[in-house]
C-alpha cells in the first residue's frame, strides 16, 4: 500500500469515526495487512497529537502543556481501570 493509500484510508476512518460509525471504520480495517493497519495507527496517532497542540495553542499554552495534559489524562484513565 502506498503512503497516498495509507492516508486515504485514515481519513476515511476518521470519517467513519466522526460519523459514529466505528463499525463502518472496523470494516475499512479488516482487509489490511497488519503492517498496514499499523501505519494507518501511526497516521492517526500524529493527526490526534497534532490536534491536541493546536488546541493548547489556541488556548494560550504550549506544546509541553499539551503534553503533560495528554499524560495526565492516560495516568487518569489507567488509574480508573486498572482493576478492569
Amino acid at each position: 500500500m502506498s503512503e497516498y493509500e495509507w492516508d486515504r484510508t485514515t481519513m476515511a476512518v476518521v470519517a467513519s469515526a466522526l460519523s459514529g460509525d466505528s463499525d463502518g471504520a472496523v470494516e475499512l480495517l479488516r482487509p489490511l495487512p497488519q503492517r498496514d493497519v499499523c501505519h494507518v495507527a501511526v497516521r492517526l496517532a500524529a493527526m490526534a497529537a497534532d490536534a491536541l497542540i493546536v488546541a493548547a495553542q489556541d488556548a494560550g499554552g504550549d506544546r509541553e502543556e499539551a503534553l503533560s495534559q495528554w499524560q495526565q489524562c492516560i495516568l487518569q484513565h489507567e488509574a480508573e481501570h486498572s482493576g478492569e
